[in-house]
């Protein structure tokens, strides 16, 4: 029997998974890396991009996230991300909209505004969504 670890994937919203997995690979700062059960343990960021997950019945999943903190025990996987996606949850057109409102927003604004940094906060954060959403969705093709 392969040897398993635990994950959560939790967003603000909602706990997106738990279970058993196999394998997971992520988009760390310094590039994808991978996690096997009994990892060393680390804590680091997690960029926009593509996480994969083997559960344990060997089924692959992949799912985009915004980028967030990962937490690797011997056992157990905890994934804190802003977003976490599967393909086709997410409408593309309606982010690319959201992200263009934010963009023309933001140049009628001047830097001393109240809501600047705001605006600028949530266009990030939409800019992430539609990247890490590409991603997952060029490698669902392969």
């Amino acid at each position: 029997m392969a040897k398993l670890m635990t994950i959560d994937i939790v967003t603000p919203e909602k706990r997106i998974f738990e279970g058993k997995i196999t394998e997971l690979t992520a988009p760390g700062t310094d590039g994808e890396f991978g996690i096997l059960p009994e990892h060393a343990p680390f804590a680091t960021a997690i960029e926009p991009g593509v996480v994969t997950i083997v559960k344990e019945n060997g089924e692959r999943e992949m799912l985009a996230v915004s980028g967030g903190y990962i937490e690797v025990t011997r056992y157990k996987v905890v994934l804190l991300v802003e977003s976490a996606e599967r393909e086709g949850e997410v409408d593309m057109d309606t982010l690319k909209r959201r992200k263009e409102e934010k963009e023309k927003l933001l140049k009628t604004k001047d830097r001393k505004d109240v809501d600047y940094d705001m605006i600028q906060v949530t266009l990030a954060r939409e800019i992430a969504r539609l990247r890490a959403n590409e991603i997952l969705g060029r490698r669902q093709k392969r």
